[in-house]
């Protein structure tokens, strides 16, 4: 059998960049699909380790993200940070960071949880400013990365968007820890405010169907550019 094709030039233009980004972003997609899988790995292998007591292991934090802790010290309520655009099972509001002061008087600032706007002045849940010595059981994260569409933070306006300790010891004059802050856990099931985190992951991992998506649309693009050459004479099987 003798395959007769004569491609053509303006539809091999257009199909074979196509196909070759297609596959490209497949292959992409494949390599987000074991980072995020490894990320995700390493999360749960560390978060299902015994809770560390911050106080004897401060120096060596950074390198133990997403390790659970335990930390006692005192709320410095004075300096609270709203961070906006938070939701809570569909609800919109903010999430409450606070510094938090150690035995050791290390300053560390803590994700206390979500509130809805109108528990968001401290006026409104003067039950939820805990006073005194106190406990807190957390997740170890590093400073966020502001995203591509959020906004900067804005200290001057009281607008805040991405965790970023280093810019809150800047506006409050402060020398908190900069490399890591800690977002609190629920503990056991009494209802509090602020709501605290329940430590289940929350990352996506889609990738796998993305990968899929752009797979199938390469192949796709391929049929179609030999269908269009075989009925438009282009391609002849003899």
């Amino acid at each position: 059998m003798k395959v007769n094709f004569k491609p053509s030039m303006w539809l091999s233009c257009f199909a074979v960049p196509a196909f070759i980004i297609l596959c490209i972003l497949g292959s992409w997609q494949m390599q987000r699909l074991g980072w995020k899988s490894n990320l995700i790995e390493e999360y749960n292998t560390k978060f299902n380790k015994d809770p560390l007591i911050l106080n004897e292991h401060f120096k060596n934090l950074p390198g133990n993200k997403f390790r659970r802790v335990i930390v006692k010290g005192k709320f410095d309520h004075n300096k609270e940070i709203n961070i906006i655009g938070k939701t809570y099972e569909g609800n919109a509001g903010f999430h409450i960071i606070t510094p938090f002061v150690t035995e050791n008087n290390d300053t560390i600032y803590i994700n206390r949880g979500w509130v809805p706007k109108k528990y968001l002045r401290k006026s409104s849940r003067k039950f939820s400013l805990v006073e005194g010595k106190t406990q807190i059981i957390g997740l170890l994260r590093m400073p966020q990365t502001k995203g591509y569409f959020v906004p900067n933070n804005e200290p001057n306006n009281g607008f805040w968007f991405t965790v970023i300790p280093n810019e809150f010891n800047k506006h409050f004059n402060l020398n908190a820890e900069k490399t890591f802050y800690i977002v609190e856990l629920k503990v056991g099931d009494k209802l509090k405010l602020p709501i605290p985190a329940n430590g289940e992951i929350q990352i996506p991992n889609n990738h796998l169907q993305y990968a899929i998506t752009w797979y199938s649309l390469a192949i796709g693009l391929i049929i179609i550019y030999f269908a269009w050459h075989r009925q438009n004479g282009y391609l002849a099987l003899k």
